[in-house]
């Protein structure tokens, strides 16, 4: 699949970050979400290479994940850094091997973020999924602190494609970030208020 192919090039063959020293890093990440999973994210790098493990629990639907997965970080030119990394899963209805890319770039005082994810099940009763959980575009309109529109994208093997859009607020907090999605699922009048935290250290 194109997209597998695309995120095995950018971590074997895009060159890493450059650094003066590589050395220990860490992150913590966790999201509340009134529609999809709830999760906490906890990685640990070195360098340019990280491992990382995650817990993901959706209440409304008894979906629940337990993963693992090692990547690592790069840039295009001088651009923002990027990460890449692939994993696996024990979720409710089986393994999946998962594949993510988290691309960043900025389009003069525009940032654009996305969080993809592809998961291919690795037994048959498990089905194919990606997700863009979200992709957003912001603009600083004050110290700290930035505005603009999320969507999220879910698309899984015989079921529909579902569409959310929202505003999106990110406070910047020191090494760490605070955010806030208010989306609306198209097509639907169902609505989502999702709340993260990402802290480096």
């Amino acid at each position: 699949m194109f997209f597998v192919r695309a995120v095995l090039v950018l971590l074997f063959a895009v060159p890493a970050v450059a650094s003066s020293q590589s050395k220990p890093w860490s992150l913590f990440s966790v999201r509340f979400d009134t529609r999809t999973s709830d999760f906490i994210y906890a990685v640990y790098g070195y360098g340019n290479t990280f491992a990382m493990v995650g817990v993901l629990d959706n209440p409304r639907s008894g979906w629940n994940e337990l993963l693992t997965a090692v990547g690592r970080t790069f840039a295009f030119g001088k651009g923002p850094t990027q990460s890449a990394a692939i994993g696996a899963a024990r979720a409710s209805d089986g393994w999946y091997a998962q594949v993510y890319y988290l691309p960043v770039a900025y389009c003069g005082v525009v940032r654009l973020r996305a969080t993809s994810e592809l998961d291919l099940p690795l037994n048959r009763k498990g089905t194919t999924q990606f997700s863009l959980s979200p992709i957003s575009a912001t603009v600083p309109f004050a110290k700290g602190v930035e505005a603009g529109a999320a969507m999220d994208l879910g698309a899984a093997r015989s079921d529909a494609t579902s569409f959310a859009l929202g505003p999106e607020l990110r406070v910047s907090l020191p090494s760490a970030v605070l955010g806030v999605d208010a989306q609306q699922v198209l097509g639907s009048r169902a609505n989502r208020l999702r709340v993260f935290f990402t802290t480096a250290f």
